[in-house]
């Protein structure tokens, strides 16, 4: 049998303010003064025509409060909210120009956890992703220009080749429905909640015919049964990630 663990499905745009890193002595600083009265340091970062790249809030030595950054015509990129020096609530993207955001994601304790919503520029929403401790999640709605929902998915498409009495290997080839852009198949179960997570095992892939293969080995006088739960984690054109799992029976005898 020819798989290993998960390998986290695809790269997930990972929103970190980098200038935040940074020696205090080799920035522009400003004290700031909170609602709540507490003093914090803002680091400050210019583009070479002067105008600020990025601000970001410290409390002693750690990231908090909400850090922004700007294009070089000063319009606001990404808004991104620290507590105690990490990723905590909802942070914003936005479209070229800063008058409209792009994309929401919210984030607990440092990682992805809750719902990613795209937009379009008019302000419709576009899609929206639910994470788990930074893994893509069943329940993904994209929408159509006209608002409708998107309903009609690739299907997970399984076939046994039987080379038992030949070879004495028995194999599942594993593909999708259509043509897909990104896909990953893997063998376990999703969280109770319906997410991907680091129990799965991911199953061998050729990348060119986005097929994935199960092989068996059955001596002769062997016999295999087994469950197999089989997830396909598909990137959509909208760059959302798209999960879909089906059951299938193994019943082999050499």
């Amino acid at each position: 049998m020819r798989y290993s663990k998960i390998d986290l499905m695809f790269p997930i745009t990972v929103l970190v303010l980098t200038s935040c890193n940074v020696n205090f002595e080799k920035k522009g600083i400003r004290e700031e003064t909170t609602a709540k009265g507490d003093s914090i340091r803002v680091v400050v970062s210019k583009y070479p025509n002067g105008k600020i790249k990025a601000e970001v809030p410290y409390k002693g030595k750690l990231k908090d409060g909400i850090g922004r950054t700007y294009d070089k015509d000063g319009n606001i990129s990404l808004e991104l909210p620290y507590v105690a020096g990490k990723r905590e609530g909802q942070s914003k993207k936005y479209f070229e120009g800063g008058k409209q955001v792009y994309q929401t994601t919210e984030y607990k304790a440092d990682i992805l956890h809750g719902w990613q919503v795209k937009y379009r520029e008019t302000g419709e929403i576009m899609s929206e992703a639910r994470y788990e401790n930074n893994f893509a999640c069943t329940e993904l709605k994209e929408y159509y220009t006209d608002n409708t929902l998107k309903k009609e998915y690739p299907k997970l498409n399984i076939t046994p080749v039987d080379r038992i009495q030949s070879q004495g290997e028995y194999t599942l080839l594993i593909s999708m429905s259509e043509k897909v852009r990104k896909v990953k198949y893997y063998t376990g179960n999703l969280t109770a909640s319906g997410c991907l997570n680091e129990d799965l095992y991911s199953v061998l892939l050729d990348e060119k015919a986005k097929t994935g293969k199960l092989t068996y080995t059955i001596p002769p006088g062997a016999f295999l049964m087994e469950e197999l739960n089989i997830i396909a984690a598909v990137e959509t054109i909208q760059g959302n990630t798209y999960i879909v799992q089906r059951r299938h029976n193994l019943a082999i005898q050499n």
